[in-house]
């Protein structure tokens, strides 16, 4: 499955412009108006033999294709389906984890990325999306942890040091903002969110709230609800 990772870009430059992270994501589609067409995908690809097997790996690789689709509701049905037929199985529970973040339903994706966590080894993509999940929870000591752990587990990562930094100044951290964004800049050179987060934190001058508020309110663009 490949969820895009949610885009820094917009969100700075429209909250640079006004003085103020106002930018929120892109309204998607309206669910209910695809259901018909994505009742008629889940058919289709249900026909198909490697999705149509009753047993948990046929119904994680279609959750996955659904994901991959765009079909969130099918693909939250379906890794739940999976999850119902091996309970002790972690992938469906990251992929269950990484739908419901990318629909903002950030207490739920927590919940599952962590039971996945407790039945598997350690995997720096789980991690990563509960830090992710932690951030649109707003809870910063969490995500910061979860986000250290992937990078541990990966330390050639740009994206989750461009995330580590972000989160470190929401928290007021400058030294430890300034490192994670450094890293990330190391890392990936052509990287423009880490680049651009960099500059808004030496915006602040060393000031831990300036750069508090600054970060705080790119999270919160970030991962509005919508």
């Amino acid at each position: 499955m490949s969820i895009p990772r949610l885009c820094l870009s917009l969100v700075l430059l429209v909250s640079s412009m006004a003085g103020r992270a106002i930018a929120q994501d892109p309204a998607p589609k309206a669910e209910s108006g695809l259901e018909p067409e994505f009742r008629q995908l889940r058919a289709k690809l249900a026909a198909q033999p490697e999705f149509n097997g009753t047993d948990a790996v046929s119904k994680f690789r279609l959750a996955e294709e659904l994901a991959r689709r765009g079909d969130v509701q099918g693909a939250i049905e379906t890794y739940r389906a999976a999850i119902h037929l091996k309970a002790d199985w972690p992938d469906p529970y990251r992929g269950l984890g990484q739908v419901l973040l990318d629909h903002h339903d950030y207490s739920e994706a927590v919940q599952a990325l962590q039971t996945g966590i407790r039945l598997g080894r350690d995997d720096y993509q789980a991690f990563y999306w509960l830090g992710r999940a932690f951030m649109g929870k707003g809870d910063l000591p969490a995500s910061a942890i979860a986000l250290e752990r992937a990078a541990e587990l990966k330390p050639d990562d740009a994206d989750t040091f461009a995330d580590l930094g972000l989160v470190r100044m929401a928290q007021g951290d400058v030294a430890g903002a300034e490192q994670a964004l450094t890293r990330a800049i190391r890392l990936k050179p052509d990287l423009a969110d880490a680049h651009r987060l960099r500059e808004r934190l030496m915006k602040a001058q060393g000031d831990p709230e300036l750069a508090r508020e600054a970060g705080a309110a790119l999270l919160k663009s970030l991962f509005a609800r919508e």
